[in-house]
């Protein structure tokens, strides 16, 4: 059995401001708004835009779908997290996580995965992503029919459209609306004649350190490492941080350096070694219900 991929669900619609919040209350509200008749009328956009959000719900894994009978969505654990916390989506925090969420999702947001984890180029243009994107298809064992260049097209403006900042004169309103990820600053544009993009990084000192452990334990977790890893292995490999936040070595090593200071692991760089281990065991869902505790205790000061 292969893998499962998924590419151009987004019917072209990147999520705009206000959309994940929309849908994870009226998720609240009524679990199979999505499914229903009347979900248009409900959640105030057009049939397409509909399933667009349906699809960034589960893409974002804020939601996921129950099968059987009785079809509903339901928050994930990150998703509650974020609903009670901060479900209008201010802390730069909630935007970083959204995208480490997102770009984790191999099956439902294979484009992304693939982007950030497998994509070797720093600079790029849309044929570039596509060849590289179509060969990579054609190299894995999936379940997916033969997938057409237009819907990597269409996944290669929604990904621009999702992180890089650009002018439109939409039609409307709502094609002006940006998408929230954008603040990260992860993608520019570099040469506007030939549109071509690359990768930008952050300044990790700027970047919640609890994201960073979060992402590590969940890699960790879902690779079956126990309490060490290696340093090349969080750089590199697909999942990792190095990957999914663009980091270089030394902005790693700097991550894993404030990571060390607070005492939740222990960075071990003599005899060539160069490997990370966790001092502070936890569960993921724990730092993140920690953070926003804490920001909330804050905040009420």
């Amino acid at each position: 059995m292969g893998s499962k991929m998924a590419f151009a669900r987004h019917q072209t619609f990147h999520f705009r401001e206000g959309w994940l919040t929309k849908g994870l209350r009226k998720i609240e509200e009524q679990p199979n708004v999505f499914m229903a008749k009347d979900g248009m009328e409900q959640l105030g956009i057009g049939s397409n835009m509909v399933k667009a959000l349906r699809y960034w719900l589960v893409a974002t894994n804020l939601t996921y779908e129950t099968t059987g009978g009785n079809k509903e969505q339901k928050l994930t654990d990150v998703g509650r997290a974020i609903y009670k916390s901060d479900k209008y989506l201010e802390e730069e925090f909630t935007l970083w996580l959204i995208h480490f969420q997102l770009a984790t999702n191999k099956e439902v947001a294979t484009a992304w995965y693939w982007f950030f984890n497998v994509f070797k180029h720093k600079e790029f243009d849309e044929d570039l992503f596509i060849n590289e994107l179509e060969f990579w298809i054609n190299e894995q064992e999936n379940d997916a029919k033969e997938v057409s260049r237009g819907s990597l097209k269409r996944d290669f403006d929604c990904i621009i459209s999702t992180y890089c900042v650009q002018k439109t004169n939409g039609s409307s309103p709502e094609d002006n609306l940006m998408c929230p990820l954008q603040e990260l600053g992860l993608i520019e544009l570099v040469d506007t004649k030939r549109k071509r993009y690359r990768f930008t990084r952050r300044k990790v000192e700027q970047i919640d350190k609890e994201l960073f452990l979060y992402a590590i334990l969940k890699f960790m977790d879902s690779n079956g490492h126990k309490k060490d890893i290696d340093l090349d292995v969080l750089l590199s490999a697909e999942g990792s941080i190095g990957r999914i936040f663009v980091l270089g070595v030394t902005e790693l090593i700097q991550v894993l350096e404030m990571l060390q200071v607070s005492g939740f692991l222990r960075l071990n760089k003599t005899a060539g070694l160069n490997q990370v281990t966790i001092i502070q065991e936890s569960d993921p869902i724990s730092i993140i219900k920690e953070y926003y505790y804490q920001i909330g205790a804050n905040q009420d000061e």
